[in-house]
C-alpha cells in the first residue's frame, strides 16, 4: 500500500517538473535567451520523465510482487 502510494507522488513529481519546465521554457522563449538558458529547462523536463519512468517501474514492481 505504501509502495503504491510513493509510486502515485513520484508520478505527480515528474508530472510537475515536466509542467515547470515547459513553462521555463516558453518563458526563455518570450525572453529571446541563448541557447545556453535552455540547457536546465531541458535538463528538467527529462528529469520529469525520468521521475514519470521510475514511478511506473514501482508500480509495476508492486503488481507482480502483491499475492494475489
Amino acid at each position: 500500500m505504501i509502495s503504491t502510494i510513493l509510486a502515485y507522488v513520484i508520478a505527480v513529481l515528474g508530472f510537475v517538473m515536466i509542467c515547470g519546465g515547459v513553462y521555463s521554457f516558453f518563458d526563455l522563449w518570450n525572453q529571446r535567451a541563448t541557447f545556453w538558458h535552455y540547457v536546465i529547462t531541458i535538463g528538467t523536463i527529462c528529469g520529469g520523465f525520468g521521475l514519470l519512468g521510475i514511478a511506473q517501474a514501482l508500480r509495476i514492481l508492486v503488481a507482480i510482487a502483491q499475492p494475489h
